[in-house]
């Protein structure tokens, strides 16, 4: 079947050979995400999938509205496309990225039996399906397309080859994190504790958010009980100090709001210590200027 896949490869523009050296830049143990993906629902916690018949409106921050129509995406999809993104980062993007299923259900921690053959279907399936609305509120831009655009299946070799989405993949210019994968998948069975991971692992120095504001972000049951939540999000927070993906986390009882400490990542660190150096100098420049200032001069010397 994969015969009748075109073989010519498309021209490259700038655009294409920026994004396929970005996307390089990370290593085997770790998955590039766009931020803007793990900041908001678009991969939600729920198991239970809505079908929008509509474009609506899911829950983000980032300045972007997210719009989604078709069948909801949750986090077994977010690990699905990861890995694909992944397998595809070192090749030309938009032209036929080649795997074997079994290649796949491995990086997923999945066995190759039937039933996760076809659970590895559905989610390219979904992926493929329906459009999702980015726009970016500040420029007044909107882009709309799919996340896979096309698949094509060997049924004898057992080998898929998709198109992923170039114009989506632009997202990681807006931003992206290494997700710790091994990491990651300590939370196979938790999807709380998984959007929380990748929640977390965008910031170097996390905010502390309310519980109302992380039940929003996460997609979770819009008529589900806050009580609930918050008693879901405390078994998933200890977890993930448990296995140590968090320092600590505690949901301060009077305002409501989580507060964690994290160990920042290697290039968190080096941003960190980037905005360090920044704001010395710009401290340095506003002494420099006001010493300068001859005012400032006459007041130091009592005139």
């Amino acid at each position: 079947m994969t015969d009748n896949a075109p073989k010519t490869r498309r021209t490259k523009t700038p655009l294409t050979k920026q994004l396929e050296l970005f996307l390089e830049d990370w290593p085997d143990r770790v998955r590039g995400v766009p931020n803007v993906v793990l900041r908001s629902a678009l991969f939600s916690i729920s198991k239970k999938r809505d079908n929008y018949k509509k474009l609506t409106l899911i829950a983000s921050n980032d300045g972007l509205e997210i719009r989604r129509r078709g069948e909801q995406f949750n986090q077994d999809d977010l690990d699905v496309w990861q890995v694909l993104v992944h397998l595809a980062r070192k090749q030309p993007l938009n032209t036929y990225v080649r795997f074997t299923v079994n290649s796949v259900l491995t990086e997923l921690g999945l066995q190759h039996g039937g039933a996760q053959h076809n659970q590895l279907r559905e989610a390219i399936a979904r992926l493929m399906g329906g459009p999702i609305e980015i726009r970016w509120v500040a420029e007044g831009k909107i882009l709309m397309d799919t996340l896979i655009k096309k698949s094509f299946y060997d049924e004898k070799t057992e080998t898929y080859v998709l198109i992923l989405s170039e114009e989506l993949l632009k997202l990681y210019k807006s931003g992206w994190t290494q997700i710790d994968w091994e990491e990651r998948k300590k939370y196979k069975s938790n999807s709380l504790a998984r959007w929380l991971h990748g929640f977390y692992s965008t910031h170097a120095q996390p905010f502390d958010y309310g519980v109302e504001t992380l039940k929003h972000l996460c997609g979770s049951a819009p008529k589900g009980r806050l009580t609930d939540f918050r008693k879901a999000l405390k078994v998933s927070l200890d977890l993930m100090v448990k296995k140590g993906s968090l320092v600590s986390a505690e949901i301060h009882p009077s305002r409501d709001v989580v507060q964690v400490v994290r160990i920042p990542s290697e290039s968190q660190k080096r941003h960190l210590a980037r905005r360090a150096a920044q704001a010395d100098a710009a401290q340095i420049s506003t002494n420099e200027a006001e010493f300068n200032d001859p005012n400032f001069k006459s007041d130091l010397h009592g005139n």
